[in-house]
């Protein structure tokens, strides 16, 4: 009996330590674009997507979002031939973060450098994914 007991007592313990893995999923790079589909040179935050992402990082309020989870947020926007940010949309699973993410947007006041084509500066078609997991 005493076997027994400390058969399924080790077992219990596998089971109890087994967990089911979660596939990572790969960060989402944003996306551009021109009105006529050729950029030679995208539009550029200044210091790059990192300082964008970081720029984001700081500016986005937690607090406003009022439910927990997982969230998906899609923001869109133009970025003008003068740099500057135009047409700011969102779309996701969560209407107060969509509503963070483009006032997060709408903040910046750094002038973007414009995307080129042809040697000329055209405006370009930004999309960035955003995902957050709230507890």
């Amino acid at each position: 009996m005493k076997k027994i007991s400390i058969l399924i007592l080790l077992l219990g313990v596998q089971f109890a330590f087994s967990q089911t893995t979660q596939k990572e999923e790969p960060i989402s790079q944003p996306t551009t674009s021109a009105e006529n589909n050729n950029i030679e040179i995208p539009a550029e935050y200044p210091g790059g997507m990192d300082a964008l992402r970081k720029y984001i990082l700081n500016e986005f309020n937690i607090a406003k979002i009022k439910n927990s989870g997982v969230f998906t947020s899609t923001i869109e926007f133009v970025v003008s031939t003068d740099g500057n940010i135009e047409s700011v949309s969102s779309s996701g699973n969560d209407k107060y973060m969509n509503e963070e993410m483009e006032r997060v947007i709408k903040s910046i006041k750094t002038k973007w450098k414009p995307a080129q084509n042809k040697g000329k500066t055209v405006r370009s078609f930004i999309k960035f994914p955003t995902t957050v997991n709230i507890q």
